[in-house]
């Protein structure tokens, strides 16, 4: 190699590495500020008759009415093809090369289309989409970050400001005000800020239990987006019958 190509070489390849460096320290935190989503990521035995199975091509999950904002979310955090199955208590999310994520029909609130979420554009209703209701775990801090993923500034305030409401007593109130007070991203993001801070990460533990999120497939196939669509809307209502 000339020598005057060293130096322009060795620049563009540092470059590179604190580009990868920064991309692989962003895809850590949004894991870490997602870490109290949980998931079925085995499908169970007793599913019930399997109803109908056709190929996919997985786009993205993301928060509810956020469909630019990705959830990394373990066998849902990648695009790939694989198969969309539709069993009679619920549905598997099976990616190639990822675990399965079922979703019970207790879980799911309604199934659609779309025509965009991250990184894809397709004609009008080309996307099937899956609206469905996620679990959450941990600390009130981590079921809070987790449960405002993509919020503004504003609807995370809102979030702070329904601790104050449904708080169990006076403690857990001022808690959570200071909370408010001090900055909602201040104790969104986890940082020190003193004891308020520190109080509302444990809070009402009864609130932020569960975050709405919505899944995106493309499915090839007219025919078979169809089906997809009339089956698991008839099965909806059925399960929400048994259980009234």
């Amino acid at each position: 190699m000339d020598p005057n190509q060293i130096v322009p070489a060795i620049i563009v390849l540092a470059i590179l590495v604190v580009i990868y460096i920064g991309m692989a320290l962003a895809w850590r935190a949004r894991k870490r500020r997602q870490s109290a989503f949980t998931l079925n990521t085995v499908t169970p035995a007793d599913t019930g008759e399997l109803l109908l199975e056709v190929p996919m091509l997985y786009v993205a999950t993301t928060p509810a009415n956020k469909p630019l904002e990705r959830l990394a979310l373990p066998g849902l955090a990648f695009r790939g093809r694989g198969t969309f199955i539709v069993w009679q208590k619920g549905v598997t999310i099976s990616v190639n090369g990822e675990p399965d994520v079922y979703v019970p029909l207790a879980d799911i609130r309604s199934v659609g289309t779309s025509t965009f979420t991250i990184d894809r554009v397709v004609e009008s209703g080309g996307l099937t989409r899956l609206d469905w209701t996620s679990a959450l775990v941990g600390t009130e801090k981590a079921r809070l970050s987790a449960a405002t993923v993509g919020a503004t500034r504003r609807e995370k305030k809102a979030a702070i400001a329904e601790a104050v409401q449904t708080a169990h007593d006076t403690t857990e109130a001022l808690a959570a005000a200071t909370a408010a007070s001090a900055g909602v991203d201040s104790a969104h993001a986890g940082a020190d800020h003193g004891d308020g801070a520190r109080a509302a990460a444990d809070i009402s533990p009864g609130i932020h239990r569960t975050a709405e999120v919505e899944s995106y497939l493309r499915i090839l196939d007219t025919t078979d987006s169809l089906r997809v669509l009339s089956t698991v809307q008839s099965l909806i209502p059925k399960q929400e019958g048994s259980l009234a």
